[in-house]
């Protein structure tokens, strides 16, 4: 035999492909697009001062969200990343963009899923077309100086710093996806440098400016069902804020508070927003005798009550 077949034909992915494209405001929008025309569509929205490459980060269970069939679009942030610093764009003309991008794309309906200090972008996200909001799902997501909790960082340390601001203690579960905490320092980077090392982070300061400031839209319109994902331990955006997203939606499908965790739910539980996403509440993932199981509600619960482990049976092998 002279040759033998090789496997593999194309490129494997080094991360989410970053895309771009003029958007109807004549503004230059830079997004992501992973998966399939007929999947899901989810817009992601990640937390302060993170680009639209940080949903990468996320892609440890991309295999997970394939079978499921969920398509993520994320659209950069103001003066994040690659993404030049405009000051006239706020939560609103981001909303804007957003929602062209996804005309663009021939997206008519999406589930959107927003991290900490995405929280407020996906509230006007949502106000601003509610008719094509299919679901809302908050994990760990600040909402608004109303819940008694403001968010008081200082851009210019962060940027001097950006590393430090994706440290997670010890104890964090994130601790145990294989590269994680070097993906974290290239998205550090990435966040704060991307358009040259003497850049001024605008784009974070003006952020944190818009969480002391504003307050969560009129959200009475949205009628899909919304999902809330919370550690009962976070220090960083605690309960007082899903209490507040909770007195501001019309339809609260789940709430999911997880017993002693912290501001890491997002990772840990990422399986679980997967299958909210594409079952709307109707499956829950668990790990029963080391196999990943998507379960009715009900057998689940039987299964926990049995030793089960929420979530892939990876989180079960440390």
């Amino acid at each position: 035999m002279n040759a033998t077949r090789l496997l593999q034909k194309d490129f494997d992915p080094l991360g989410p492909q970053l895309r771009s494209m003029r958007v109807a405001s004549g503004r230059l929008a830079n997004y992501i697009d992973e998966g399939r025309p007929g999947w899901t569509p989810l817009v992601f929205l990640g937390g302060a001062g993170t680009t639209v490459r940080a949903f990468g980060l996320l892609e440890f269970a991309r295999t997970l969200r394939e079978e499921l069939g969920v398509r993520v679009i994320s659209v950069e942030r103001n003066g994040l990343g690659g993404t030049a610093f405009d000051p006239a764009v706020g939560f609103a003309e981001y909303a804007e963009d957003v929602w062209s991008v996804l005309d663009a794309l021939g997206i008519a309906e999406a589930s959107v899923v927003a991290i900490s200090g995405g929280g407020p972008y996906a509230a006007h996200l949502a106000a601003a077309q509610p008719e094509r909001i299919r679901s809302l799902h908050l994990a760990c997501a600040f909402s608004d100086g109303r819940a008694g909790t403001t968010a008081s960082f200082d851009a210019g340390k962060i940027a001097a710093h950006p590393v430090d601001w994706w440290t997670f203690p010890p104890e964090s579960s994130v601790h145990h996806i294989p590269g994680f905490t070097d993906s974290a320092i290239e998205e550090a980077v990435r966040g704060s440098f991307a358009l040259g090392r003497d850049t001024p982070p605008d784009g974070l300061r003006q952020a944190f400016e818009l969480y002391r400031s504003a307050t969560l839209p009129d959200l009475s319109s949205v009628c899909a069902p919304s999902f809330l994902y919370w550690g009962s331990a976070d220090p960083l955006v605690p309960a007082e804020h899903r209490l507040r997203w909770r007195s501001q939606l019309r339809r609260v499908a789940h709430e999911r508070v997880y017993d002693g965790e912290g501001h890491d739910v997002q990772y840990r539980h990422w399986d679980q927003i997967l299958a909210d996403v594409a079952f709307l509440g109707e499956r829950e993932i668990v790990t029963a005798d080391g196999e990943s199981l998507l379960a009715t509600p009900a057998r689940a619960a039987e299964l926990r009550a049995a030793g089960a482990m929420d979530g892939i049976a990876a989180w079960g092998t440390f």
